[in-house]
């Protein structure tokens, strides 16, 4: 009997049958986090500079915090919202709490894309650990206030010791766009909304929002303006889409998740 439930957790933890429960609808399977380890999984985190936008990026030394590691770095790859490649940057010489402002003068560049955060060290420690920093970051509009917002997808991943890409997808997909959101929030009273969407996998992702059908390439993203909407559903083939949401009302500005 334990060797018959032993075979049967193998076989519906299989790829085949988390790929088949989740195109069937049945007890979706949202992330596949299996034989990941040693791995430093970043969130897909939006940044904007268009329209007077500037971003700010806050991140802890995470290493450091939780496993006291003193030989930590991170790398920060920025790319356009086609998934372009525009810069990287490395850090040696951490604190337990750093920032980075990104504008214009930054990316040299007027538009919105996303970022990834990875963190590194060669500590034995962490040959079988999996971790993620889903930091926050804020943005300000016209020179106002910062809105914070946490990151809101798994994504990109490395190896922390060997800094090599690990070719996995965190979030998975299905083939037909049957899953369906619903944001809990009322939109009315807003001037305007723009959702953020950035596709977190390697496939190609479809989203149906209202009467629009969005496809968007692997790690690229969309910003999508509604008016004049109270309720806000869409549909699509990934398991895990979490816009990030934009309200403006006069010269207030909210950014949250969705």
């Amino acid at each position: 009997m334990k060797q018959i439930k032993l075979f049967y957790k193998k076989i519906i933890k299989s790829n085949f049958s988390i790929f088949f429960r989740n195109n069937i609808n049945f007890k979706h399977v949202p992330f596949n986090m299996n034989k990941f380890k040693c791995s430093s999984i970043s969130d897909c985190f939006p940044w904007r500079t268009d329209n007077n936008y500037k971003t700010i990026f806050k991140f802890s030394d995470i290493l450091k915090q939780f496993y006291k590691v003193e030989d930590s770095n991170v790398e920060i790859h920025f790319y356009t919202k086609n998934n372009e490649f525009i810069k990287k940057i490395a850090t040696r010489k951490l604190n337990l709490s750093n920032e980075l402002i990104i504008d214009q003068n930054f990316l040299n560049l007027e538009d919105y894309g996303v970022f990834y955060i990875y963190h590194f060290s060669e500590n034995k420690i962490l040959e079988k650990d999996v971790i993620s920093n889903r930091c926050y970051i804020g943005f300000s509009k016209d020179e106002n206030l910062f809105s914070f917002v946490h990151g809101n997808a798994y994504s990109k991943t490395k190896n922390i010791s060997s800094k090599e890409i690990i070719n996995k997808d965190p979030i998975n997909t299905t083939l037909l766009c049957t899953n369906f959101y619903k944001i809990q929030k009322l939109f009315d009273e807003y001037d305007k909304v723009e959702l953020f969407f950035s596709n977190p996998t390697s496939n190609k992702i479809k989203i149906k929002i209202f009467q629009t059908d969005i496809k968007l390439n692997p790690y690229s993203s969309k910003i999508y303006e509604i008016k004049n909407k109270n309720i806000v559903a869409f549909k699509s083939n990934c398991l895990f889409l979490r816009p990030t949401i934009f309200c403006y009302k006069n010269n207030y500005l909210d950014v949250h998740h969705s």
